[in-house]
């Protein structure tokens, strides 16, 4: 039912086990968004695409665990609210920063958002087009993409691949991002994200913090530290940028503390980060 994508691969080899059994409920959104209703050849499907990512490119910890397959935006408090403004507002634009294989993209279509109203944007492609295969859509779907680092001015800046959306995004979505940034690039992504953002346009995401906040560990390209945020450090950041009713809660969660690369925690207090903030 699928076959991999050809292009090119920054990522270094990784050599995990094999994903855990997969239940029916880690099937639902491959389900409902293919209208495919037989389960084991959903899982065989599955299996196939998660083993050709597997090869190719790094597998995250949350990827080895078939978050994948979960969106992760229908637990934010804000996505109805969200949900129902860019509905009843065909012309907004919804931006998911950090996609991935692309599911949240899925579940706002599902909802019922035009698939026009959606850009999808990561560092690279190639989770995104292995997307295209696990959901089965690779010659129909409507969503523009770009990719890119938005802790990179030339992205977002008027010449670069998402130069036409600045001060237009009425919505931006970071599932799972911050936490692998260093501190300086968390500032960078936040000020790139404010600058594509239309006035009172919302940005709104989840991320792993700590308590108290500070250096975690390596960032994916080595270069430095990946900092995690504490509900108030992270507040204070998006305040001094210019967001304004900035709101971030923070929860003890055991899955979401443990699912950055299987990473020795030495002693951090891990924390799951949700936030909005308006621009």
């Amino acid at each position: 039912m699928a076959s991999e994508p050809k292009q090119q691969n920054p990522y270094p080899y990784a050599t995990p086990e094999e994903p855990r059994n997969l239940s029916d409920d880690d099937l639902s959104l491959l389900s409902q968004y293919t209208g495919e209703k037989d389960l084991e050849k959903l899982r065989a499907h599955v299996l196939t695409i998660w083993r050709n990512v597997k090869s190719k490119l790094w597998v995250y910890a949350c990827v080895q665990r078939l978050m994948f397959l979960h969106p992760r935006i229908t637990g934010h408090e804000f996505y109805a609210q969200a949900l129902d403004t860019i509905k009843s507002a065909p012309d907004s634009i919804f931006l998911d920063i950090g996609c991935c294989f692309g599911q949240d993209t899925r579940q706002l279509i599902l909802d019922g958002v035009p698939a026009q109203s959606v850009t999808a944007t990561d560092i690279t492609p190639d989770y995104w087009e292995f997307g295209k295969y696990l959901f089965m859509d690779r010659d129909t779907l409507a969503v523009q993409s770009a990719f890119g680092s938005f802790t990179d001015p030339e992205f977002t800046a008027a010449t670069g691949p998402l130069g036409h959306l600045s001060g237009r995004v009425a919505f931006a979505w970071a599932g799972a991002v911050l936490h692998v940034l260093s501190a300086e690039d968390v500032r960078a992504f936040a000020t790139h994200v404010h600058a594509v953002l239309a006035p009172g346009g919302v940005w709104f995401g989840t991320c792993v913090g700590s308590e108290p906040p500070g250096d975690w560990a390596p960032t994916p390209n080595g270069k430095g530290r990946r900092y995690l945020h504490s509900p108030s450090s992270l507040q204070s950041l998006l305040e001094h940028i210019g967001f304004s009713q900035v709101e971030v809660v923070g929860s003890v969660n055991v899955d979401g503390a443990r699912m950055q690369d299987g990473i020795e925690d030495n002693g951090t207090q891990k924390v799951m980060l949700s936030y909005t903030a308006r621009k």
